[in-house]
């Protein structure tokens, strides 16, 4: 649930914010991103360029020209990103992801697909272990972005359901 807290906004959105307005929180946090003058091109032209830019010939997408980048932004509860994750998401629940991303960032989907990610990344074994760090990175990539945060509402829905 902490996982899902901190990817959702507190459960505000199911797709993934890209609207930057730090040219260098964006510069930061993506490598595709080549300094903030780049940066501040980028947010001018606006969410959907950012994500076919820092998501380009990444996660089974293609090139920045394709829009694979924004169709295949982080989605749903665990905010499943990339072509391939789709694909190979959408064959575990049933469902054409990779033709229809958009049921990714529906609520009833969304939650079929936290749930296949989840155990398709094998992150029971972790959180039974208490291993904080190694869903995280499952779950956001090598940054762990938010970590200490993804800790404290972990902390936070262990709390609820420790009885």
């Amino acid at each position: 649930m902490g996982q899902v807290l901190i990817e959702t906004g507190g459960f505000g959105f199911l797709e993934e914010n890209l609207n930057y307005k730090d040219p260098n929180g964006l510069d930061s946090v993506f490598s595709a991103v080549h300094g903030t003058d780049d940066a501040k091109s980028l947010i001018a032209e606006g969410p959907e360029a950012i994500a076919n830019r820092v998501y380009a010939n990444r996660l089974g997408n293609g090139d920045e020209r394709s829009g694979d980048g924004w169709r295949y932004r982080g989605s749903g509860y665990k905010q499943l990103t990339g072509r391939a994750n789709f694909r190979a998401i959408g064959a575990i629940v049933g469902l054409e992801l990779e033709a229809q991303p958009e049921l990714a960032r529906e609520p009833v989907t969304a939650a079929r697909v936290a749930f296949a990610y989840w155990d398709a990344c094998q992150c029971s074994p972790l959180a039974d272990a208490g291993d904080l760090d190694a869903i995280t990175e499952k779950v956001n990539g090598p940054a762990k972005l938010g970590l200490r945060e993804r800790r404290e509402a972990t902390l936070s829905a262990m709390e609820i359901w420790k009885d």
